[in-house]
């Protein structure tokens, strides 16, 4: 009779230096304020967000979302750069409203913060994360914060690279948490080994080394 080994998920830090998190749909609920943000946007522009216009975005950068959007809707490349400031404008005003933090995300950033340094890595730009991260308890916990409006976004393993480079550590020795298969794909090209908590069921985290359902789960 055969069976299927199963690797165990693994409590943080564990064996790992420095630990870099994903920001949005895994230690805050803001996939729902993106989602609201995109059904808006199409609305506006006579278009109605269908499952196909999300699997394309899910996980991107505001500007190639906007570069997405920009030819779903008929518009010409010179329109891009008022796309992406439209859409951010929406966006932001639903954060503004109030963000839900992540069951079990408080707890493990409290207590990673006095055994490893720990970062963040965004595809969200700097001014939208810092608005986040001000209506959560754990804002100021980051040695270090990288967004993708700083350096090439994911799936890019950039952003990983700079939070190793700014946490002086070996992406070889830290280890990424990531909700999008975008994110795994960026996380590991850096070097790091990922931990992937999926925020949407269609979207599968397969290709990270190591796969929980929730953050508690690392607890």
């Amino acid at each position: 009779m055969s069976s299927t080994f199963v690797r165990p998920t693994p409590t943080l830090p564990g064996p790992w230096k420095a630990v870099v998190f994903d920001m949005d749909g895994l230690l805050v609920h803001t996939e729902r304020q993106w989602l609201e943000a995109k059904v808006e946007l199409c609305r506006r522009h006579g278009h109605e967000l269908n499952r196909a216009d999300r699997a394309a975005v899910f996980g991107l950068a505001d500007g190639e979302s906007a570069e997405y959007f920009t030819r779903v809707f008929g518009c010409g490349e010179d329109r891009v750069e008022e796309i992406r400031q439209e859409y951010l404008e929406i966006v932001g005003g639903l954060i503004d409203s109030g963000v839900v933090v992540t069951a079990g995300a408080t707890e493990l950033i409290e207590r990673l913060r006095t055994q490893v340094p720990i970062g963040l890595a965004s595809n969200t730009r700097r001014s939208l994360v810092d608005r986040v991260l001000a209506q959560t308890p754990f804002g100021d916990s980051f040695v270090a914060i990288t967004t993708g409006d700083e350096v090439p976004p994911k799936p890019a393993p950039d952003v990983y690279r700079t939070a190793c480079q700014r946490l002086d550590a070996d992406p070889a020795s830290a280890v990424a948490v990531e909700d999008s298969p975008t994110g795994v794909k960026a996380a590991r090209a850096a070097g790091l080994t990922c931990i992937g908590i999926p925020s949407d069921p269609d979207h599968p985290l397969t290709e990270a080394d190591h796969q929980a359902t929730a953050l508690t789960e690392l607890l």
